[in-house]
């Protein structure tokens, strides 16, 4: 992990004003999830370390600090793990084109890659993760369909990717979709996890501020049951925040919610259970469990 921060920093390196930019975005990495899915993805199917995965691993978390900073623009955001967003620090226009940067260093390596399913194996899941955004701004969703359409778009197939690349850069075809599977069931339950800790969590644990779902009147699992059920009124948008986080606390409809992303993590340790036992595939399991044992 270390080298794959090694090669974002160098890919990265520029001069001058631009490159104050480039390293705060840095800054504001995180744990790097997406890489190490690749590295570890890779290691299990038994790959031959080469330049080749370590220029995709830093590629996938190339693009995730991309799809980030455009995120923060989307939402308005102030933080991001602590620190000022980049819009917030140097301005919208600077950080459209901060994240172009990043997406363009990120195809420079994959373009390094040998084999030329990367490239693509990639530029169909930034699409889909493009396609979900445009649509969420477009026709906000309100119901579970379209909800579960737009967190496959906007983080699983990422997640899902990421694996699936550990597979096919190790020459294991006969494991690229079982990893993609797993990967994606950790995409979902990160992303419900996610939601629910917008209700509940706790600004300095999480590094940003929670509400923000409420704030952008964003539909997610927990809203939108609670609406179904009649607990909450169509424009529960137009309602104090803390009266919507306590009736869906209090109905336990956050319980309800993080009780599905176990179930997503579940079904992602399964898949694993066919592969040897060995430190790759424990570690593999350990991170499908800490996603559900996050700090509220």
């Amino acid at each position: 992990m270390q080298e794959v921060q090694d090669r974002i920093a160098q890919v990265l390196q520029t001069e001058g004003e631009v490159g104050e930019v480039l390293r705060h975005i840095q800054g504001t990495q995180g744990k790097r999830l997406r890489p190490l899915l690749v590295l570890l993805s890779f290691d299990l199917c038994g790959g031959d370390y080469s330049d080749d995965v370590l220029n995709v691993a830093a590629g996938v978390e190339l693009v995730h600090m991309a799809s980030l900073i455009h995120d923060d623009i989307i939402d308005d955001s102030d933080l991001r793990r602590g620190q000022t967003t980049v819009h917030r620090r140097f301005g919208t226009q600077i950080a459209v084109l901060a994240g172009d940067q990043l997406f363009a260093a990120a195809f420079h390596l994959f373009a390094l890659a040998k084999s030329r399913a990367v490239s693509k194996v990639m530029t169909s899941i930034i699409q889909d993760m493009c396609i979900g955004e445009i649509n969420q701004l477009l026709a906000p969703l309100s119901s579970e369909h379209g909800y579960w359409t737009y967190i496959r778009q906007k983080t699983a197939r990422l997640i899902g990717g990421c694996c699936r690349l550990g597979a096919l850069l190790a020459g294991s075809s006969t494991q690229e979709y079982v990893l993609q599977e797993f990967g994606e069931n950790l995409g979902l339950a990160f992303q419900l996890t996610d939601d629910v800790l917008d209700y509940r969590g706790v600004d300095n644990k999480l590094g940003k501020k929670t509400g923000i779902d409420f704030a952008e009147r964003l539909w997610t699992l927990p809203t939108i049951r609670a609406y179904r059920r009649g607990l909450i009124p169509l424009d529960w948008y137009n309602h104090d925040f803390s009266v919507i986080r306590s009736t869906l606390e209090r109905e336990r409809i956050l319980d309800e919610v993080w009780q599905v992303a176990r179930n997503y993590v579940t079904k992602a340790s399964n898949l694993l259970q066919p592969f040897p036992t060995s430190a790759t595939q424990q570690e593999l399991l350990r991170l499908a469990e800490q996603i559900v044992n996050r700090e509220f």
